[in-house]
Formats: structure tokens, sequence, C-alpha cells
């Protein structure tokens, strides 16, 4: 077991090059010299750390978890198949959606940014689950989500609370930016996509709907869409 001193100092003379290290315990004083090379390494060992990231609680479905210097990007699985979607002035309640995943950096504050989301494969996502064209707007080629300057993202100051942004993203307006008929199977306009799936089922997408991409989902937690 170690000893804990009540004092240690350290005298260093220059002079002939000699440390003297002095242990204080109990009113005593024990004295030895250390050669500065060993004085070096006792400092250097000293020095080093053991770091511990703690994410705390993740949130349910989350993928991975890269931590950088100040932010953290994370991506969840979201398991909902249904959310409330609004195109234009036209809210569509419960609107049936494919498996999707979604990433985002978020800061110290809890300051989220650099939104991204793709449509997956219906099945338990590994690295190689194969991915699919978004078939809505405000998506990006390269999975980025256009967020809009209006629209405010709430705070989020654990990773647990992110499970709910999905959600949010979801129900954001939508409007035409970044639509293409190509990106569904069915060549439909946006209006005419949204009145055909309001009553299908989710899996109706992978039968009729849905577009492959030539990227696995190893790829999109990366971010090397393109």
């Amino acid at each position: 077991m170690s000893t804990i001193f009540d004092e240690v100092v350290v005298r260093i003379n220059a002079a002939d090059e000699t440390i003297r290290v002095e242990e204080h315990l109990d009113g005593g004083v024990s004295v030895k010299e250390i050669l500065p090379a060993d004085f070096l390494k006792i400092l250097t060992n000293s020095a080093m750390e053991n770091h511990c990231i703690d994410t705390g609680f993740l949130p349910e479905g989350c993928l991975s978890v890269k931590i950088y210097d100040k932010k953290k990007q994370v991506v969840l699985w979201n398991s909902a198949l249904h959310a409330d979607v609004t195109y234009f002035n036209t809210l569509y309640e419960r609107f049936p959606l494919p498996r999707m995943v979604f990433a985002f950096g978020i800061d110290p504050d809890g300051k989220t940014s650099s939104y991204r989301l793709a449509v997956v494969a219906d099945e338990k996502p590994t690295p190689k689950t194969v991915m699919y064209e978004y078939p809505f707007s405000n998506v990006y080629s390269h999975t980025g989500i256009c967020i809009g300057a209006a629209n405010s993202m709430p705070l989020h100051k654990s990773l647990r609370s992110l499970a709910a942004l999905p959600n949010h993203i979801l129900g954001l307006p939508n409007n035409d930016h970044n639509f293409s008929r190509a990106n569904n199977r069915l060549n439909l306009g946006y209006r005419d996509l949204m009145e055909h799936l309001k009553d299908k089922p989710p899996a109706y997408y992978y039968e009729r709907v849905l577009v492959p991409r030539s990227f696995t989902l190893q790829d999109f937690i990366d971010n090397k869409i393109r």
C-alpha cells in the first residue's frame, strides 16, 4: 500500500546537478537523492492520465457515437414507422414511413447541427445494411437535411434526450425543396405521392416505392456519401 506523506519537498541543485527529495511524515523527515533522468521519468508518469469518456444514458436505437474534441456525432436508428407530417398546409396524421437513420452533431452546450438522414432496409441494422433514396423533400443527395432558417431546434442537455429529435425533424413543415420524382419508383409528384401513401402500410415502401442507393449504413455513419 502506498504511503501518503504530509509533505514532499524537491530541492534541485543546478550547480552539481543533484536532486534531493525530502519526505515528511509525522514530524520525521527522510532524504534521498535521485538522478535527473529518474526524476524526469517520475514527472512524466505522474502527468499521464487515464481519460474516461462517460456518455451517460444513450437514446434508444443509438447505433454510433463518435466523440471529437468538443463535439459528439450521434447516429440513431428510428424505430417509429409513423409520424405527423405536414406538406405545405396539409397535415397528414400518423403518416406511414420507411425505416430511417438520423445523424447529427451535438455541442457541449446542447446545440445540435449537421443533420443527416437516410432510408435503410427493413431489417435489423448492420454495417452492411443497404440504403435507399429518401423519397420526400428537404434532404440533399449527400443525406444532409435542410432544416430551414425559420425552424428553431431544441437544446439537448443529455444524449438520452436526442431520442425525440427525429420526430421533431419529421414534424417540420415540408415543401418541394429538393424533391425529385426520380427518388420514388412510382414517379409521382409530391402531393400525389403523399395521397397515395397515406393509407398504405410501411412495408409498401419496400415493395413499390424505394429506389436503392449504392452505399451502406456504415458509409452513412462515417459520412462518406458524396
